[in-house]
């Protein structure tokens, strides 16, 4: 069983303010084929404030995956992919949506990005419990998953003890754990039963949100 899973990548695009309308103008002119500009969903976007700087792309079809469209949001560092989504029926494979990432890294941003003070990075296609939180809180994790009996979730009390240490940890250093992917690594790498740890994740948020409330009030 393979310690790490298989996650959507990110690409992150972050650079100086001062240069961001160019390097916008400039990724719209190095799209080549098979990407294109996204004409008809940049006119509709270009209508909504919230919008405003987005890029917007599109892919033909390839041998590894449909034509599908991505974009490109602006945040306070820079640019990010926020979505890509297939222009037909059905959705993306994380196989697929990494493949079109890469290809855009590859033919689009990377041949720019650089050329206005911009670095363009992205993350790994699969990772680890490690990747998400601190090594403590992953330490603690894996502590509770390893020992606990898996017929009965947190109901034993030094499972339960573990359980919350691990949480403690979490709230403590200030991440953020998602929780479809803190069920995925359950089930996927410590052979939790999918309920199961659907179940777990859920009383790890609602535990990580009364913990906030009370650091709030």
């Amino acid at each position: 069983m393979v310690d790490a899973i298989d996650v959507f990548k990110d690409l992150y695009i972050r650079g100086p303010n001062s240069e961001r309308l160019e390097l916008r103008n400039a990724l719209l002119a190095a799209a080549c084929d098979p990407w294109s500009v996204d004409l008809e969903r940049s006119r509709k976007t270009a209508r909504d404030p919230a919008a405003d700087g987005t890029v917007l792309f599109l892919t033909a079809a390839r041998e590894s995956y449909p034509e599908a469209g991505l974009t490109l949001w602006e945040n306070d560092e820079g640019y990010y992919v926020l979505n890509i989504v297939p222009l037909g029926s059905g959705r993306l494979s994380r196989g697929q949506y990494n493949a079109i990432l890469d290809d855009f890294f590859e033919r689009v941003a990377s041949k720019v990005v650089t050329n206005f003070g911009f670095e363009i990075s992205t993350t790994a296609a699969q990772q680890s419990i490690e990747d998400w939180v601190s090594e403590d809180a992953a330490t603690k994790l894996r502590r509770f998953s390893r020992a606990a009996n898996k017929t009965t979730g947190i109901s034993h009390p030094a499972d339960q003890k573990r359980w919350f240490q691990f949480i403690l940890a979490v709230h403590r250093s200030g991440q953020r754990l998602d929780t479809i992917r803190l069920a995925r690594w359950l089930n996927e790498v410590d052979g939790w039963d999918e309920d199961t740890a659907r179940r777990l994740a859920s009383k790890f948020e609602g535990s990580i949100a009364l913990l906030n409330f009370h650091d709030q009030n």
